[in-house]
């Protein structure tokens, strides 16, 4: 199978300097002229506190960006002891709450719809799952800091096996089994610290499988009935890949589980990306207007990761943008 358009050109356009350094990086391409550039842009975006602007408020850093950002460096080979992951770092531990997660930066002005997944007043469970990955990335796994956020991770799980975006009032959670982007984050990851038989993990990945099942479902009939609302929905290029990799650095590892092209949900739901891809080389996820260059980097990764494209169908387009 193969793309329809050649999603390059849209992404080193519109995209900015993260999204196109973990394009070229997941291509193998850190090394080349495009990549130091973006790299370079980047470490002059860093902050003296070591955070990072918000994409949400450019008067403001964020907590998101500043975790990622600081695991973009890492995967692009900078040091942990460096300047820059290491005050990115210290910065983190240092706004670490009481419970053991991180919320967003108090001062961000979050919009609404945004507001439904992550929260200024609250630790929210799958930026604090980024966080525990960025500890455990730069040695700090034994560390007190990345033990208790990985009990409150696992004290956040509710009846149901899922994690929700954060903790909400009984009223304001309108799915009770929790969020299922940061359940199957979670669950994972529980497996990779915990091991096989980890209770939690279990319980996390039997909801994961039902997500699963309603996905494939889904593309199927060709259309996602709103939790909300009620209300039909087509589906599109979040659907498809949040359940898989959650974002742009998401490790692998319901991929290496084995839910790639082998399981038919996957490849069902693979080959439905595909068709869903714009004129433009993109994909446009519900919230937004027109194509995003992140969702277009997401989905060709989880596409050659899951084994619907062959990488080497790839490379040699991307290669055209590395100089």
């Amino acid at each position: 199978m193969k793309l329809k358009h050649d999603p390059f050109p849209f992404i080193f356009a519109a995209g900015d300097e993260p999204t196109k350094l973990w394009c070229l990086e997941f291509f193998g391409l850190r090394d080349s002229p495009q990549a130091k550039e973006c790299l370079l842009r980047l470490i002059e975006q860093q902050r003296s506190d070591g955070t990072f602007v918000s994409r949400l408020d450019p008067d403001n850093w964020g907590m998101r960006e500043t975790v990622r950002n600081a695991l973009l460096l890492l995967k692009v080979g900078l040091p942990a002891e460096g300047v820059n992951v290491h005050g990115a770092v210290r910065f983190i531990l240092n706004q670490q709450n009481p419970d053991g997660g991180w919320s967003e930066n108090h001062s961000l002005r979050i919009p609404p719809f945004v507001q439904t997944f992550l929260s200024n007043e609250r630790s929210v469970t799958w930026l604090s799952a980024d966080a525990v990955d960025l500890l455990r990335q730069v040695g700090m796994e034994e560390s007190v800091e990345c033990q208790i956020a990985v009990e409150w991770l696992r004290a956040m799980q509710n009846p149901h096996g899922g994690w929700p975006s954060f903790a909400k009032d009984v009223g304001d959670q309108p799915d009770a089994a929790g969020d299922p982007d940061a359940t199957a984050q979670i669950a994972f990851l529980m497996r990779e610290i915990c091991g096989e038989c980890d209770p939690v993990y279990l319980k996390g990945r039997e909801l994961f499988e039902r997500h699963l099942d309603q996905t494939a479902h889904d593309v199927e009939r060709g259309y996602r009935i709103r939790s909300l609302d009620g209300q039909r929905e087509e589906v599109e290029v979040y659907e498809l890949t949040h359940l898989l990799l959650s974002w742009l650095g998401d490790p692998p590892r319901r991929i290496q589980s084995g839910y790639d092209v082998s399981d038919p949900r996957v490849k069902r739901m693979m080959e439905a990306l595909v068709d869903i891809q714009r004129g433009d080389g993109g994909w446009r996820p519900f919230f937004a207007e027109g194509s995003s260059p992140i969702y277009t980097v997401l989905a060709v990764k989880l596409l050659v990761l899951t084994g619907l494209l062959p990488r080497e169908d790839l490379e040699s387009d991307v290669k055209t943008y590395s100089s």
